[in-house]
């Protein structure tokens, strides 16, 4: 389910917290979502052994100045959603690598040395949508 925001206040009161960066997975600048670690141990409880199909969404909301994209993540075969809202005018190279690998991931905060049983990988099931959102940060970010 989408979200609504109706001020920049509420955009920026409801702006994901644990951070965001890019995790470098088999030579490839993959864009990643940090969570607690408890949230991480919580997550990987549920989805663990099973089969997953996820369902991602990048809605856009901008004003010609500011952009923020909240990341909507339904995981289908087990009723989870996650979202995270990101002020997108200051993650460029985050969308950038997204619309080139294709892949998201989550990751526990706080953790320096990721191993590929930190990360939580995620194939979008269409990248054009992630090449798209791009352009129109790119377009639409005044920095």
């Amino acid at each position: 389910m989408a979200r609504s925001f109706e001020t920049l206040n509420d955009f920026r009161s409801n702006l994901h917290r644990d951070g965001y960066g890019l995790v470098d997975f088999d030579g490839n600048k993959i864009p990643c979502i940090y969570v607690t670690p408890r949230k991480y141990d919580e997550f990987m409880t549920k989805v663990c052994g099973k089969k997953i199909a996820v369902d991602t969404l990048l809605n856009i909301f901008h004003d010609g100045y500011h952009v923020f994209v909240d990341v909507q993540m339904k995981f289908l075969n087990i009723g989870l959603q996650e979202n995270y809202l990101f002020y997108a005018n200051d993650m460029l190279d985050f969308f950038e690598a997204l619309s080139n690998s294709g892949l998201m991931s989550l990751a526990p905060n706080g953790v320096c040395n990721y191993d590929n049983q930190n990360i939580f990988i995620i194939q979008l099931p269409r990248i054009e949508s992630a090449k798209k959102a791009l352009d129109i940060i790119k377009l639409n970010s005044k920095r």
